[in-house]
C-alpha cells in the first residue's frame, strides 16, 4: 500500500508531521481530514523499505516543526537559480508562444490524453480542497503525471505560483492541452475563491467527454471490424484466384482499388489537419461552430451543453462575488462554442451601461427562453446563482441524453454504410461472374 509523508496542523493548532498509508492520495487526504488535521504538505514517502525518514521521526519526537527539521519532499529538489537566471526563466514561462508552436506543432504533437487530464484536475481539486499549499500540490502532481508533456506544463504552473501568479497563466500558453472551457473554469475559480469546486467541475466535464467517446467507440467497433475484415477477405480471395486461375478477374472492392486512394488518401489527411490545426484558428473555429449549430439534432444538443456550461460558470462566479460584467465574460469563455461566445461578450458592455442581466442576455440572441426565464426569476428573487445552477443541471442531463442517442445513431449509420459496402462487393462479383452467360459462352468458344 502506498505510503505518504505529510505535514499538518491538528485541530488544536499544533503542527504535526508523519506518514499515512492509503490506497491513493485522495484516500490519504480524506483519512487525515477525518482526524481533524489541516494538511500543509503531502507527498510520496522517500523510501519504500523505510517509509519514515529520520527527519520526520525527529520532528514527531520534538512535537514541533522547525525550518531546520522540515524535510525536503521527495522529487522536489531544485537548484536555486541566480537572480538573472530566475528573471530570464520568469520571462520565458510568461511570454506568448509563437504561432507555429501554438497553432501547428502543438495541435499535431502536443496533445495530452483526456484520462491524464482527468487525473490531474481531480487530484488538484482534492488537494486544494484539503488545504494543501498550491505549490506543494503542483509539485506532487508534476511527479505523478504519466505524460511528460503534462508534467512539464504542471512544473511551469508551479513556478508561476511560486512567483505569485495564478495557474491559469501557464495554462493559457498551451491551448493544445487545455481547452477554452478548462481555462475559463479555472480562471472562474481563481477569481471567485471556489477553485477546488471549479476544478472538480472541469474533471466532471472531462469524465463526461471520455464516457461519450467510449460510447462512440463501442457502438462503432463492430462495423469497423466488419469493414476491415471485408477488405482482408477481398485481398486474400484475389490472391487465391490469381494463383489458381491466372488472368481471371477476382473480387472488385473500392477500398482495394489504387485509384480510390488517389483521392481518398489526401481527403483523410486534409480532414485530420483541419480537425487538429484548422480548428486551432479562432476564425475557422467561429465558422465551424456556427455550422455545427445548424446541423439538425446535433446543433440543439450542442446548444444544450453550451447553456449548461455558461449557467454553471456564471452561477459560481456570481455566488463568489465577481461583478456581473466580469462574470459574463468568463462564463462566455467557458461555454465551449466560439460563435455563441462572440454573441455573449457584448453583454458585458451593456451591463456597464446599467441594463439588467436578463435584459442584457436577451439582447444577445444567444440564449434559449428557458435560460432567460430562469435568469429573470433568479434576478427577481435574489437567488440568481441557484436558478442558474438548476438550469445547468437540467441542460447537462438533457445534453448527455441527446449525446448518447447521437452516438447510437452514428453507430447505426456506420453499420448501414458497412452493410452497403459489403453488399456492393457481393453483387458486383455476382454480375461479373454470372451476369452475362452468353458473353461467357462466346469467350470460352473463342468466337
Amino acid at each position: 500500500m502506498p505510503t505518504f509523508e505529510y505535514q499538518a496542523q491538528s485541530s488544536d493548532g499544533h503542527p504535526q508531521s508523519g506518514v499515512v498509508f492509503g490506497q491513493s492520495l485522495d484516500q490519504a487526504l480524506k483519512d487525515l481530514a477525518n482526524k481533524g488535521m489541516q494538511v500543509t504538505h503531502i507527498g510520496v514517502a522517500a523510501g519504500t523499505g523505510d517509509p519514515i525518514p529520520t527527519s520526520f521521526a525527529a520532528v514527531r519526537q520534538s512535537g514541533a516543526v522547525t525550518e531546520a527539521a522540515r524535510p525536503v519532499p521527495t522529487g522536489y529538489v531544485y537548484d536555486q537559480p541566480s537572480p538573472v537566471e530566475a528573471s530570464a526563466r520568469s520571462e520565458k514561462i510568461t511570454a506568448q508562444r509563437s504561432y507555429v508552436a501554438t497553432s501547428v506543432v502543438g495541435p499535431l504533437v502536443g496533445k495530452v490524453a483526456l484520462s491524464h487530464l482527468l487525473f490531474f484536475f481531480r487530484q488538484f481539486s482534492t488537494m486544494v480542497g484539503a488545504g494543501v499549499p498550491m505549490v506543494q500540490a503542483l509539485g506532487t502532481l508534476a511527479n505523478q503525471a504519466r505524460d511528460p508533456r503534462l508534467s512539464r506544463v504542471i512544473k511551469e504552473m508551479r513556478e508561476n505560483v511560486e512567483a505569485g501568479r495564478t495557474p491559469s497563466v501557464a495554462m493559457q500558453r498551451y491551448p493544445e492541452i487545455f481547452s477554452p472551457l478548462m481555462l475559463s473554469l479555472v480562471r472562474a475559480g481563481e477569481e471567485s475563491g471556489n477553485l477546488d469546486q471549479l476544478l472538480a467541475q472541469v474533471a466532471d466535464y472531462i469524465e463526461t467527454e471520455i464516457e461519450l467517446r467510449g460510447l462512440i467507440r463501442r457502438v462503432t467497433i463492430y462495423p469497423k471490424i466488419l469493414l476491415c475484415i471485408s477488405v482482408i477477405i477481398v485481398i486474400g480471395t484475389n490472391l487465391i484466384i490469381s494463383a489458381v486461375a491466372p488472368g481471371r478477374s477476382g473480387l472488385s472492392s473500392p477500398l482495394t482499388t489504387p485509384s480510390t486512394w488517389i483521392w481518398l488518401g489526401p481527403l483523410l489527411v486534409i480532414s485530420f489537419l483541419f480537425l487538429r490545426v484548422g480548428l486551432a484558428n479562432s476564425r475557422v473555429k467561429y465558422n465551424w461552430d456556427a455550422f455545427i449549430l445548424k446541423v439538425p439534432y446535433l446543433g440543439r444538443t450542442v446548444r444544450h451543453l453550451v447553456m449548461a456550461k455558461f449557467g454553471r460558470a456564471f452561477g459560481a462566479l456570481y455566488k463568489g462575488g465577481i461583478p456581473p460584467t466580469r462574470a459574463i465574460e468568463l462564463a462566455a469563455d467557458a461555454c465551449g462554442n466560439e460563435f455563441l461566445r462572440a454573441r455573449m461578450y457584448p453583454a458585458a458592455q451593456k451591463l456597464k451601461e446599467g441594463a439588467g442581466i436578463t435584459e442584457t442576455l436577451r439582447g444577445t440572441n444567444a440564449f434559449s427562453p428557458i435560460v432567460l426565464d430562469m435568469t429573470q426569476t433568479g434576478e427577481t428573487t435574489g437567488n440568481l446563482d441557484q436558478m442558474l445552477t438548476k438550469m445547468a443541471d437540467f441542460y447537462e442531463d438533457e445534453g448527455k441524453t441527446r449525446s448518447v442517442n447521437l452516438g447510437q445513431i452514428f453507430g447505426a449509420v456506420i453499420m448501414l454504410g458497412t452493410a452497403i459496402y459489403v453488399g456492393y462487393i457481393i453483387i458486383n462479383f455476382w454480375i461479373t461472374s454470372y451476369g452475362n452467360p452468353a458473353a461467357e459462352e462466346i469467350k470460352n468458344s473463342g468466337g
